[in-house]
Formats: structure tokens, sequence, C-alpha cells
């Protein structure tokens, strides 16, 4: 083999000009004769494998997982119990399962969420002297279940008789919950609750107010509910001297209430900056007052201040018998009402239509109310009342 020439082919072949490799002369990369070949591309980077999808963590805790057995008749009370101390030990949730849940004393919640899947989640109380939800805490709910269960015959005022009451509870909810009877109140607020909603629920057949705003609670939201044959009134906010402080900032909005076997639709004996707006009330009972605000010693009470009656729908209200209008406004004498408002309601059906009496109510507005059909549209004997007749605009409640 012919060593040099090989040597002299491959120099030629080179990429890059060499002298001393190759006898030292100049050598250039030269492709005569061919076509330019580029450099091979280099090999992909396979990509990385994807990562496997996370496992979302449990946000529930399943009163089931801790023994409870939803068949109406075992009594679940301290599996129940064990799921919220889990629930609150964790972070999560107490979730109640489809099907008929019994318990037997007191459901505690304290800055505890309760929630099910609907109606067919029901809490079933054994003892209606004991079928309560305590709320406490900070950020204490109940939501989406459905309280029945054993019914009792006579009035209760034990708190633990109230299907729901938030005890000093704070930024709490109740939410889309059934509430079918009651030995006491539906829902009821105690030692200054505050800041909580009660919406989108549905509450019938409780023997005292279907939901009762009380001592000293504030910055409290109603709207959206649907109650129906309350044993009291249906929506009540009320201030008790006793108590050493009066119910504050409380909305009612966009509710219907229906049937009351007695009390009021919606009232406020002692209450402080409350609205109430556009809500449908039909057919008092008792022969009561759809709307009533007021002063009352024989339950010593303070009197209410900055009320707004606005928007409302009033239907077969009030009565000779009990001497109500539609709408009632009056002081027993302990105190004044002051800075009361009622505007653009429209009521129909009822004997009387708007009553206001006793010289202690200061600062009265009525304006651009429409009353039809009724004997008497106005009773107003307190002195100094703004008074504007209706004359066109829209009036009472729009289904939201």
């Amino acid at each position: 083999m012919n060593h040099s020439r090989t040597f002299a082919a491959l120099c030629m072949g080179a990429a890059i000009a060499l002298q001393s490799a190759c006898g030292g002369a100049d050598v250039e990369t030269s492709h005569a004769g061919t076509s330019d070949i580029p450099a091979p591309a280099p090999s992909p980077i396979p990509a990385p494998a994807p990562a496997p999808t996370p496992t979302e963590a449990p946000t529930r805790v399943a009163i089931t997982d801790f023994g409870a057995v939803c068949d109406g008749r075992f009594d679940n009370t301290s599996a129940i119990a064990r799921a919220i101390s889990a629930a609150k030990r964790l972070g999560h949730t107490v979730l109640v399962p489809a099907g008929v849940c019994a318990y037997g004393d007191v459901i505690r919640l304290d800055g505890v969420k309760l929630t099910g899947t609907g109606d067919s989640s029901v809490l079933h109380a054994l003892n209606p002297n004991r079928e309560a939800i305590f709320l406490s805490g900070d950020g204490a709910a109940v939501s989406r279940v459905r309280l029945a269960g054993a019914r009792s015959s006579v009035r209760q005022a034990a708190w633990e008789a109230t299907r729901i009451t938030a005890f000093g509870a704070t930024n709490f909810l109740i939410d889309n919950v059934t509430i079918d009877g009651s030995a006491a109140a539906g829902i009821q607020t105690a030692r200054a609750a505050s800041n909580g909603r009660i919406t989108n629920s549905r509450i019938r057949d409780t023997l005292s107010d279907s939901i009762h705003i009380t001592d000293r609670a504030s910055h409290i939201t109603i709207t959206n509910n649907r109650i129906e044959n309350s044993g009291d009134d249906g929506i009540a906010v009320v201030s008790y001297r006793n108590d050493g402080g009066v119910v504050a900032h409380v909305t009612a909005r966009d509710n219907v209430v229906l049937n009351n076997r007695w009390g009021r639709q919606m009232s406020v004996v002692g209450g402080n900056q409350v609205l109430y707006e556009n809500n449908r009330l039909d057919n008092n009972l008792a022969a009561a007052a759809c709307l009533y605000v007021a002063q009352e010693a024989g339950y010593s009470t303070y009197g209410s201040s900055e009320v707004v009656l606005r928007r409302n729908s009033l239907s077969r209200c009030g009565g000779s018998s009990t001497g109500h209008g539609a709408v009632m406004l009056y002081s027993d004498g302990q105190e004044a009402n002051n800075s009361i408002t009622i505007v653009r309601n429209d009521i129909a059906q009822s004997q009387r239509g708007i009553r206001i009496f006793s010289p202690m109510n200061t600062r009265v507005t009525v304006d651009s109310n429409r009353v039809a059909g009724a004997t008497t549209p106005f009773d107003i004997v307190t002195p100094g009342v703004s008074f504007t007749p209706y004359t066109s605009g829209p009036v009472g409640y729009e289904a939201p």
C-alpha cells in the first residue's frame, strides 16, 4: 500500500487546513465535484416523563367513617362528635351522607363546617328537647342538610330545643338547610353572634319564631329563605333590655313568609339599622301585622331606630280582632322608635293598610306605599309623620 498517497488523501478530506501534519503544505478543505454535506443534526433530548397527577388530599370526613349508621334508628351522637373532633383537628368539613342519620343529643360545631348532599342528607332528632345544633367560634357552618325528627307537641324555650343556635359565633353560615319542625325556634342567635348569613333555606312548622335574631347580634344577612306555618314571628329582630344592648345591622331581603299560625311575618322589636326589603309576606292566620315595628313594655324591649321597610308585598295581614294593620308601628312608652321609613310597599287584601300610633314615634316617613282594597288604607295618629301618597312607579316584591 502506498502510505504517502493514502495520507495525502486523508489530509485533503480534513475539515481544516493543516500544515505540519501534511508535509508543511497548506491544505484546504475541498469537496470538488460533490455537494456540501452538512454535519448530522444532534439527536433530540428526550422529553421528560410527565409528572404523576397529584392526589388531592381529602377535605371532608364522613360521619360514617366514625361509626355512624344512617338507618333512621341508630343513635349516632358519639360518631358525629368523633367526626367533628377529627374535622376540627384536620381543618376539614364534616360530611353527612345521604340517609337518615339519627342523633339523640346536641351537635356542637366550634369553628367546624358540616355539610350534606341536600335534602337526602337527613339529621333526624330522636329527642326534640335536645335537637339543637350549636354554632360557636369562627367560621362554623351548616349547609345542604335536612333537619327533621320527633315532634314536640309543646313549645319549648331552651336553646337545646332550637334547631340551630349561633352562640357568639362569628362569620357563620347557614345555607340551603331544610328545617322540618322545631320545638322552639328554627334558627336563633345568642351571645352577640356577628357577621352571619342565613341563606337559601326552607323553614316550616316551628313552634316558636322561624328566625330569631337577638342578644346583641350584629351584621346578620337573611336572604332568599322560604318560611311557612311559623308558630310565632317568621323573621324577628328583638332586643331585650336584660341583654344589655341592641341588635344592629340586620338585612333581610328576598324572603317569602307564608301562613303564620301566630306572631307576625316580620318584626323589629328593638333594633338599630335594620333593612327589610323585597320580601313577600302573605296570609297571617292570627290576624297580626305582616310588618311590625315596636317597643314592647310587656317584654321590656328597647325601641327601634333607623329601620327601613322597603318594596315588600303584603297580603291578607292584620285584622279587626287584633287591631293590627298590614304594617304597624307603635311604642308602649318605655322608649321611642326613631327614624322609621316605610316606602314603596304594596299592600292588598287587608282590612287596614298602615297603622301608626303612640306619640313616641319620631322621624317617621311614609312614602309612596300602594294600598288596595283596605277599609282603612292609612291609620296614622302619631303627630309629625311625613306622608307622601302613592302616585306611580314600582312598588312591592320582585322575585329574585
